[in-house]
């Protein structure tokens, strides 16, 4: 444990915790000081959510004690509640709040404010519990997955946020670009012990791979020493069941008597050896998708002049094609309208516009709402519902890392990380070609997310996908499509390649941005000629005043 001085805003005293007569959380106990911003990781469903819950109050049931020295703003992981609210009902208390106008500014909502909790995106709703916790003037914050479905400006906005931040943050997150941009020290929360680590999230990585890699020596080393003894002990045990054998001697039995000694003192070395545990090996998820054999077209979906309003305009003049193999990557700012777009490739939202969907393409989907579950049966019984087969059900659970009696639990009792699991190998049974994806790392701890980054660069099918986890972007994409401005704009290349034509573009923005002023001033001098110019003059600054207007018209449209 690590040891800061200053005031000390959590203290975590012995806590156990049990969850259906399994131990979660074993006899825990660790500080957070004022100043710092911590990160707690762990994989899905080891407990750091039932941490969180304990410490905010929400959850008594532990033995143990836990001392709050301060007000606590609380972002959750879920954000169904209150769901037919308004933004101006959901923060209803701080109205009054002189910095609301501000923050509401900073956080991109302003404009939401009479809008219902239900209508917005996933975040835009983050944006707006994040706006209540922080006017809850809070010396404390405890963020549950803060980047999930935020925007890149999102996050670098509360990056900065954060590191500005007096009091003290305890943020679980599995996105490893914000943990290295945001936190100071990592609690690792595993088979319920904390163990802690100075620095990032990055820093906690190497110092963990170079204990992995010393425990993996020490073990090998245990391992030669005590199969030496042990046929040391045999061998002993041989001669002196050789000796017994050989005659009734007193001579021979002392002999074998002696030998034996000699063995059981060698037994005895090996019981007393310091045992060094096997290193924990991460179950692979060596699993592959069953995508459709039979032959199918090249241009799986093609959508021509889509258009989508709601109150206000989304995106209009939208044309793509998603061929066969593609991997497409959706990105834009919260509410441009990046789900609403899956949702009507899909077929469960309308679109203006002429959408073509080849009668052989078979698309899986997988929602940032998690709405395909069924929260009442177990895992098992929702695997069911795809396939007969319950040991290549079993088999696949296991690789998600379900073990023993956890294919048993109800959806409705797992943590959104587990359920993300069980959501991403529905698509595994269901067969498809074409895999629409959003928001698909949401939740799922670090392990997960590179495994399932592994299986989807195996899979031959199509994919497109929405996703603000930049490593998932840079690992997947082939193709970057973005929403800006009611378009959709298509770089055809992955998402370097789009960065690359980003900076470009912005040059050539900014460029006629430039030429427009310049041609405006322009017009405005010869407008104030015209009114003092000679007859003779006027035919030739008229001429040029048209002209200008025509390049003007032209660099505006």
């Amino acid at each position: 444990m690590l040891f800061r001085g200053g005031i000390v805003m959590i203290s975590i005293n012995h806590i156990t915790k049990y969850i259906n007569e399994k131990k979660i959380i074993d006899d825990v106990s660790f500080n957070i000081y004022e100043g710092d911003k911590t990160g707690l990781i762990g994989i899905n469903g080891v407990g750091k959510s039932t941490l969180l819950n304990m410490i905010i109050g929400k959850d008594s049931y532990y033995s143990g004690s836990i001392r709050v020295k301060g007000q606590i703003g609380y972002l959750p992981q879920d954000l169904s509640s209150d769901k037919e609210k308004t933004v101006e009902e959901f923060l209803e208390k701080y109205t009054n709040d002189k910095g609301i106008s501000t923050i509401l500014k900073n956080l991109n909502i302003k404009s939401k404010y009479n809008q219902q909790l239900k209508s917005l995106s996933g975040g835009e709703k983050t944006r707006v519990y994040l706006a209540k916790a922080i006017l809850s003037k809070a010396n404390i914050l405890i963020l549950d997955e803060p980047t999930n479905h935020l925007d890149s400006d999102g996050i670098q906005w509360l990056s900065e946020f954060i590191s500005k931040f007096h009091g003290c943050v305890l943020i679980v997150s599995h996105d490893r670009y914000f943990l290295d941009q945001t936190v100071t020290n990592i609690l690792e929360l595993d088979e319920g012990n904390i163990k802690e680590y100075k620095g990032n999230y990055s820093n906690y990585k190497r110092t963990k791979d170079k204990e992995l890699e010393k425990q993996a020596i020490e073990y090998e080393k245990y391992k030669k020493e005590r199969k030496r003894l042990e046929i040391a002990a045999r061998k002993q045990m041989e001669r002196a069941n050789k000796y017994n054998n050989m005659s009734q001697n007193d001579f021979y039995r002392g002999k074998a008597a002696t030998i034996a000694k000699k063995s059981k003192a060698i037994a005895s070395r090996i019981e007393k050896l310091d045992k060094v545990e096997k290193p924990k090996e991460v179950t692979g998820l060596n699993i592959s998708f069953d995508n459709q054999k039979n032959k199918v077209g090249n241009i799986l979906i093609k959508g021509e002049n889509i258009k989508k309003t709601y109150n206000d305009l989304l995106f209009k003049n939208v044309n793509f094609e998603i061929t066969r193999g593609k991997r497409i990557g959706i990105i834009g700012k919260n509410g441009v309208g990046k789900t609403t777009l899956l949702k009507g490739i899909i077929g469960s939202e309308e679109l203006e516009g002429n959408l073509y969907i080849s009668p052989s393409t078979k698309m899986g989907y997988f929602s940032q709402e998690l709405k395909n579950l069924n929260e009442n049966l177990s895992i098992l019984d929702e695997m069911r519902k795809h396939c007969s087969n319950q040991s290549y059900i079993r088999t696949l659970l296991g690789c998600m890392l379900f073990k023993g009696e956890d294919i048993f639990k109800k959806i409705g009792d797992l943590s959104f990380g587990e359920r993300v699991r069980v959501a991403f190998l529905k698509l595994v049974l269901e067969g498809n070609n074409l895999l629409v994806l959003d928001e698909p790392t949401n939740f799922l701890d670090i392990t997960s997310r590179e495994k399932i980054e592994e299986i989807l660069i195996d899979y031959e099918g199509a994919i497109l996908f929405v996703s603000h986890d930049q490593y998932f972007v840079e690992k997947m994409a082939e193709e970057i499509w973005e929403i800006e401005d009611n378009k959709l704009n298509r770089y055809l290349g992955d998402y370097e390649y789009y960065l690359s034509k980003k900076i470009d573009r912005n040059e050539n923005q900014n460029l006629k941005k430039e030429q427009i002023l310049n041609l405006e001033m322009e017009l405005s001098s010869i407008s104030f000629k015209l009114n003092l110019c000679k007859e003779e003059e006027k035919e030739e600054l008229e001429k040029r005043y048209f002209e200008i207007s025509k390049k003007l018209n032209q660099l505006k449209r």
